[in-house]
C-alpha cells in the first residue's frame, strides 16, 4: 500500500499575454526602441503579463477542494506553491502517486503516470514542478588531480593575500592556480579598480542550493583585505547545516573581484521545489541587478524544470536583471552525470535558457602572453572532479534567438547555442579559494578549484564593475549586447575542443563556436563594451553655446550638441529633448509656437544628424534669465542659463494689466482694464479675457468691456492679458463677480 507523505509542489501558471511579453522583451533590448531599458517592477510585470486574478482563484479553488493548501503565489503571478498529503495530490491529479527516497534519504511524492486536471483548470496551468523529480541540480565544480599544501610566507613577491601564493607569475603559481590579482590583470579589473570602479551600488544575487561557510569566507576576505557587504536569504527553510564548497567558492570569487558590490546569498534546499523557488524569490525580491548561478542539470533530463524556469527568467529580463550561469563541466555531453548517464551531445540548463548568459570554461596556461584553449581534461579522480570540460553545444528545446547572429555562428544551426562566452575553468589553471575539508576529497584550505562554477561569479563581478563604470542603471539581459559588441572586445579562442567523450563535440575556431562562445573577455575593452551602445557619454559628447551671454532680445540664444556614445561613435538620428524655463515671459524654441507651454515654459524635440549634432534656438518675450536643459533618454546631459536683456529694438511683450472696476449686470458684467505699466516693444494692440481659468480667450480693443449672455446669479472669475506685436503679457490677478438675476 502507498505510504502517504507530505508533498510540496509548484504550479506554473499560464501567462495569457505571452505574445505581448515576447514583443515587450524584444523592444526592451532594442536600442532603437523608445522602450529601451524601461524595466518593470515585479508587481507591474504581474499586472501586465501574469495570470489574472480570476485564473489564480480558479486554480487555487480547485486544489483546495482536494484538501491541498496554497502557501504562496509569487508577485509576478506566474507560480503557485502548494502542499498537502500525497493521497490528496493523487486525487487532485487523477493519477497514482508513489513515495520515492532521494539520495539524501528523504521521502518525496512522485507521479507514477502522467497527471491530468480538468480542461477548465488546465487552460490556466502550464507545468507542475516537484512531483516528478528525484534528481537535483549539481554544482559545476572541479578540482585538479592533486593539491599541494600552502605554507606561510611561500610567495616570492608582494601580494594582497600571501596564503594564496605568488601573484606575480605569468602562469599558475605554486598552488596550480591564479590569485585575485592575476585574474584582475587578465580581465581588465586592475584599471577599473584604479578608477574607483569596484562594483559600488550594484547587488549580486548568488543562487545557492548549499550553505556557504561564513567562517571560511571571513578568512578569505580578511587575507585579501576586502569586506564586501554580505547578507543571506533563506528560501523554503534553507539548504540545511552542512556547508558547501560550491556556495563558499561563489561568495569568495564574487566578493574579491567586485569588493564594492553588495552580495546577497539566496540559499534554498536542493529538493523537488527548492531550486525553482529560489529563482522565483530572487526575481520577486528584485533587489539584485546581477544573478549568478553555478548549479545546473542536463537540459533534456526528464526530471528537469526548464519550463518553470523560463517564465522566471523572462520576468528577470523584464526587470533588468542580468543572469549568468555555468555552462557545465561535461563538455559537449552534459547528460553524462544526469539520471540518464548518456554521453550523447547535450547542453546544461539553465545556461541554455534563452534569457540567460551561459559561461563556458577555458584552460589558461599563461596570462602574459595570454595562452588559452578550450578546457578538456580527461583522467584523474572523476569522483572528486579530476576530469571535465567546458560545456557547450545546441539546445534541443529552445530555438535560436534572433540576437544570436555573429561571425562563426552558421546559419544552418536553428537552435540556441551555448556558451555565450568563456573564462578560466580548468582546475589545473583555476581560481585559488579557501575551504578546508576532510574525507575522500579532502582539501587543504588554500587550494585551486575549477569548473565553469568559477565562471559565473567571475563574469558577474565583471558585470558589476562595468555597470558602475557605465553609470546608466541596470544592464539587464546581456546577450543582445554581447553579440553586437565588436570582436575586439573579446579574445578569440581558436584552440581545443570540448569533445570530452569522443562523440563528435565542438572545436574552437575563428569567431563564435560552441566550445568557447564569442571568446574570453578582452580586459578593459570588454568592460566598456558592456555599456549600452546608444547611451550618450557626457565625457565624450560636446555642448556649445553659439551665442554670447547676455542675449539681446532681438536675437535668439542657441545651443549645439554633439552626442557620442561610450565608444566615441556618433549617435545618429537620435531624439534630444529641449526644455526652457523662466520666471516670466513667453518662451519659444526653434521659432515654433507649438513649443510654448504657457508663461515661462517651452519644450521641443530636436534630432541629431549624421555627425551626431543637433542645434536649438530659444527666444524670450521679456528680459530675464532662461534655463535650458538638454535631455537624452530621460537623462539631462547639459544645462545652461541665458540672460536676455532689453535693448533699443528689444522685442518683449507687455507687463500684466490689472482689472479695475468689475460691476455685475443681469446675466453679465462691465469691466474696466488698467493698462500695463510696460507696453513692451511698441504699443498694446488689444486685450483678452477668460472666465473661470479656461484657455478660451476672447479679444476686445478698448479699456472697457461689457459682457452679456452669461448665466444669471452665477459666480465667475475673470482674468485679462494685454497683447502687442510680440505676444501676450502675463495674466492679471483674477477677480470674482456674481451676475445678477
Amino acid at each position: 500500500m502507498h505510504r502517504a507523505v507530505s508533498a510540496r509542489f509548484d504550479v506554473v501558471l499560464r501567462q495569457p499575454r505571452q505574445r505581448a511579453l515576447t514583443a515587450f522583451l524584444s523592444s526592451l533590448y532594442n536600442p532603437a526602441s523608445s522602450n529601451y531599458h524601461h524595466f518593470l517592477t515585479p508587481a507591474s510585470f504581474g499586472a501586465r503579463f501574469g495570470a489574472s486574478t480570476r485564473a489564480i482563484k480558479s486554480v487555487a479553488d480547485y486544489f483546495t477542494g482536494f484538501g491541498l493548501h496554497v502557501t504562496t503565489v509569487n508577485t509576478a503571478h506566474t507560480l503557485m506553491a502548494l502542499r498537502g498529503s500525497s493521497r490528496n495530490v493523487a486525487r487532485a491529479f487523477a493519477t497514482p502517486v508513489e513515495s520515492v527516497r532521494t539520495a539524501s534519504g528523504a521521502l518525496v511524492a512522485q507521479f507514477v503516470r502522467p497527471a491530468s486536471v480538468p480542461s477548465s483548470i488546465a487552460v490556466d496551468v502550464t507545468h507542475v514542478v516537484g512531483l516528478s523529480s528525484t534528481l537535483t541540480p549539481s554544482p559545476q565544480l572541479a578540482q585538479p588531480r592533486s593539491q599541494p599544501r600552502a605554507s606561510s610566507g611561500a610567495t616570492s613577491g608582494p601580494t594582497v593575500c600571501p596564503s594564496a601564493g605568488d601573484a606575480t607569475t605569468n602562469g599558475p603559481n605554486q598552488l596550480f592556480g591564479y590569485t585575485a590579482q592575476q585574474q584582475a590583470q587578465l580581465y581588465g579589473l586592475n584599471s577599473a579598480w584604479s578608477a574607483g570602479d569596484t562594483g559600488v551600488g550594484q547587488t549580486i544575487a548568488l543562487y545557492e542550493l548549499g550553505l556557504y561557510s561564513q567562517s571560511d569566507v571571513a578568512t578569505y576576505f580578511s587575507c585579501y583585505g576586502v569586506s564586501p557587504p554580505t547578507s543571506s536569504v533563506s528560501v523554503d527553510g534553507g539548504p540545511g547545516t552542512t556547508t558547501s564548497d560550491e556556495a563558499t567558492l561563489d561568495v569568495e570569487e564574487a566578493g574579491v573581484l567586485a569588493p564594492g558590490a553588495n552580495l546577497v546569498i539566496y540559499q534554498g534546499p536542493n529538493n523537488n521545489t527548492g531550486p525553482l523557488d529560489t529563482y522565483a524569490r530572487i526575481a520577486d525580491d528584485n533587489t539584485a541587478n546581477i544573478v549568478s548561478t553555478s548549479w545546473g542539470t542536463c537540459e533534456t533530463d526528464p526530471t528537469g524544470d526548464v519550463a518553470g524556469e523560463q517564465v522566471i527568467f523572462q520576468q528577470m529580463a523584464a526587470q533588468g536583471q542580468t543572469v549568468l550561469a555555468a555552462a557545465g563541466d561535461s563538455g559537449s555531453s552534459d547528460c553524462s552525470a544526469s539520471s540518464t548517464s548518456s554521453t550523447q551531445l547535450a547542453v546544461d540548463d539553465p545556461a541554455s535558457q534563452p534569457f540567460v548568459t551561459g559561461v563556458g570554461g577555458l584552460s589558461v596556461t599563461s596570462i602574459s602572453p595570454l595562452v588559452e584553449s578550450v578546457w578538456n581534461q580527461t583522467g584523474g579522480n572523476s569522483t572528486c572532479g579530476g576530469s571535465g570540460g567546458g560545456g557547450g553545444g545546441q539546445s534541443v528545446i529552445w530555438s535560436r534567438p534572433s540576437w544570436q547572429v555573429t561571425t562563426g555562428a552558421t546559419a544552418n544551426v536553428t537552435m540556441r547555442m551555448v556558451p555565450d562566452l568563456s573564462v578560466m575553468g580548468d582546475p589545473s589553471t583555476g581560481f585559488i579559494q579557501y575551504y578546508p575539508s576532510t574525507g575522500s576529497c579532502a582539501t587543504p584550505g588554500w587550494f585551486t578549484v575549477g569548473g565553469t562554477s568559477i565562471g559565473a561569479p567571475l563574469v558577474s563581478s565583471l558585470v558589476a564593475v562595468a555597470t558602475q563604470a557605465c553609470n546608466q542603471g541596470r544592464l539587464g539581459f546581456l546577450n543582445p549586447q554581447l553579440y553586437q559588441m565588436p570582436s575586439s572586445d573579446f579574445v578569440d579562442v581558436t584552440a581545443g575542443n570540448n569533445d570530452l567523450y569522443g562523440v563528435g563535440g565542438y572545436s574552437a575556431g575563428v569567431g563564435y563556436d560552441m566550445a568557447s562562445g564569442l571568446g574570453s573577455p578582452n580586459g578593459a575593452a570588454f568592460l566598456s563594451g558592456l555599456c549600452p551602445n546608444l547611451a550618450a557619454d557626457p565625457s565624450r559628447s560636446s555642448f556649445v553655446n553659439s551665442t554670447g551671454n547676455p542675449v539681446a532680445q532681438t536675437s535668439d540664444a542657441s545651443v549645439s550638441a554633439t552626442l557620442l556614445n561610450t565608444s566615441g561613435a556618433a549617435l545618429v538620428n537620435e531624439p534630444l529633448v529641449v526644455n526652457a524655463t523662466s520666471s516670466s515671459g513667453q518662451l519659444t524654441i526653434n521659432d515654433d509656437p507649438a513649443s510654448r507651454q504657457g508663461i515661462g515654459a517651452a519644450t521641443s524635440q530636436i534630432t541629431t544628424d549624421t555627425s551626431g549634432t543637433a542645434t536649438t534656438t530659444i527666444s524670450d518675450s521679456r528680459p530675464g534669465a532662461v534655463k535650458v536643459d538638454l535631455t537624452y533618454r530621460g537623462v539631462t546631459l547639459y544645462s545652461t542659463t541665458f540672460n536676455f536683456v532689453a535693448g533699443a529694438n528689444s522685442r518683449h511683450t507687455p507687463s500684466a494689466p490689472r482689472i479695475g472696476a468689475l460691476v455685475a449686470l443681469s446675466g453679465g458684467f462691465t469691466m474696466r482694464v488698467i493698462a500695463p505699466s510696460d507696453a513692451g516693444a511698441g504699443s498694446v494692440t488689444r486685450y483678452q479675457y477668460s472666465l473661470n481659468g479656461t484657455n478660451n480667450w476672447r479679444s476686445f480693443n478698448s479699456s472697457t468691456l461689457t459682457v452679456r449672455h452669461l448665466l444669471r446669479h452665477h459666480a465667475y472669475t475673470v482674468r485679462v492679458r494685454a497683447l502687442n506685436a510680440y505676444g501676450a503679457s502675463p495674466l492679471s490677478a483674477a477677480k470674482r463677480v456674481v451676475t445678477k438675476s
